[in-house]
């Protein structure tokens, strides 16, 4: 009876042992397919995404590197204006009837990328700063401007220095002329107080195309202390070339007195006529002032320039503009001066506008005349009275032009005369005011297998050469 009841017993607990671990399975294999199978689909999706992820990337990448292999054929291009002109011609689009825009495909990248090339009538804001570099501005072959084939310059290393301290001056003399000439010497003329300094470095000497060289003055390498004018021979045969330019360093010991100190440098051929003008200030002590005797600073510089048409069947574009103009001259000396001339020699292709001139002076020009050796429009003022210019102080002319010009570099250059003979010169001008004007083109490049956009730029050119103003790789 008790065994029988046991065995009952036995069989119930073996049957719910054997029931739980059924449930126990079943539970299993269910949660195996509620979070084993996500987890599976997810893994497949991540590496589905991280395999479209790839993909994108390295399109995105040869996208970019095409982008750049058409960055630098365009630099081969326009490296040379020219090159550039023969391009454009050669590639001219056939759907675009204004011959405005030129179309090329090439495989610079192991696929088919088309160029595009179209030429914008507008240019954009700051097109008369100068972008592609330094262009060289030439003295007009006139009369007036004879024997000023150097322009010069001075720098000092320190225009506060302590009283009696040595300062490094450098000078720099550039060929303004369309021939070689030869440069015969140069000459300082150092402020009052001031004196070679025969201890400090070697003077140096940097002739175009050759390394610095040592050179010692004319008058020996210590010359005088009380000589305020120091001369440098030039070697036997320094040709400058046009456009290049000569550098000369040497070092100088300052005045012991406080006070503003000025000096000028000329050099041969040309004597006063190539003066730099009273620069390279140095300043002794805190209380600034003025150059003694008589110094003048001559500017002209471009107040506004709005484009007012473009002839799109000119080849290159022809453009209208209206620009304006500011002559100033400052006093910088301690000297009273009066002024009676002024003879502005306009660019090529601009005009005097007959309104009245505003700033300072509002005269008239007195005389407006045609230069057929140069082809350029001389505007004249004569002053009577002559222009009362104070010591310290500064006059201004403000005055409008028109222009119709193709791409290209245009200077100004202006002439002052001073009255009271001030001045062993009376002239003083260099070329000024520059306007720069460039034929503008928006470049794209597609991808012919994607027809994806790579690449996006905008280039300018200008008379020789031209530069990548903006760029945008996709």
């Amino acid at each position: 009876m008790i065994g029988s009841i046991i065995d009952k017993v036995y069989r119930r607990v073996h049957r719910a042992e054997r029931d739980q671990r059924g449930g126990i399975a079943i539970l299993t294999a269910l949660g195996f397919l509620l979070f084993s199978v996500p987890l599976i689909t997810g893994s497949l999706n991540l590496a589905q995404n991280t395999s479209i992820d790839a993909r994108v990337k390295t399109d995105i990448t040869h996208r970019q590197y095409c982008g750049l292999a058409v960055q630098e054929y365009l630099n081969y291009l326009i490296l040379d204006e020219t090159r550039w002109a023969d391009w454009l011609t050669a590639n001219v689009d056939p759907s675009d009837p204004t011959g405005a825009t030129s179309t090329e495909t090439v495989e610079p990248c192991g696929r088919n990328i088309t160029i595009t090339v179209a030429q914008q009538s507008v240019l954009p804001p700051g097109s008369t700063s100068d972008p592609i570099g330094d262009p060289l501005a030439l003295i007009p072959p006139l009369s007036a401007y004879g024997n000023r084939d150097f322009q010069t310059s001075k720098k000092v290393s320190d225009p506060n220095p302590s009283a009696g301290a040595s300062v490094t001056y450098t000078i720099t003399v550039v060929n303004r002329d369309n021939t070689a000439t030869t440069l015969t010497q140069i000459e300082d003329m150092l402020p009052p107080g001031f004196s070679y300094d025969c201890n400090g470095p070697a003077n140096r000497l940097t002739l175009p195309g050759t390394a610095a060289q040592d050179i010692v003055p004319k008058e020996g390498p210590c010359p005088d202390p009380e000589d305020d004018e120091i001369v440098w021979d030039m070697p036997p045969g320094t040709s400058i070339q046009p456009g290049a330019g000569v550098i000369l360093t040497f070092t100088a010991v300052t005045s012991v007195l406080p006070g503003t100190y000025c000096n000028e440098i000329e050099v041969g051929p040309g004597g006063t006529k190539t003066r730099s003008g009273k620069t390279a200030i140095v300043q002794i002590g805190a209380i600034s002032g003025l150059c003694a005797g008589e110094a003048v600073v001559v500017t002209k510089s471009v107040d506004s320039a709005v484009l007012a048409s473009t002839d799109t069947t000119t080849a290159p574009y022809t453009y209208t503009f209206d620009i304006g103009f500011t002559i100033k001259i400052e006093n910088i000396g301690t000297e009273d001066l009066t002024l009676k001339e002024f003879i502005d020699l306009l660019p090529v292709g601009f005009s005097y506008v007959s309104t009245s001139p505003s700033g300072d002076i509002t005269d008239i020009p007195d005389q407006l005349h045609h230069e057929n050796q140069v082809d350029r429009q001389r505007v004249t003022w004569k002053f009577n009275p002559n222009v009362p210019l104070a010591s310290g102080t500064s006059k201004t002319l403000k005055f409008s032009t028109t222009a119709a010009i193709t791409k290209g570099d245009y200077w100004s250059d202006l002439l002052v005369d001073f009255g009271g003979g001030s001045f062993s010169e009376d002239r003083y001008t260099w070329p000024a005011a520059l306007v720069s004007v460039k034929d503008v083109y928006n470049v794209t490049a597609t991808d012919d297998a994607g027809n994806n956009q790579i690449l996006s730029l905008q280039v300018w050119i200008g008379d020789e050469n031209g530069v990548i103003n903006i760029w945008n790789l996709q």
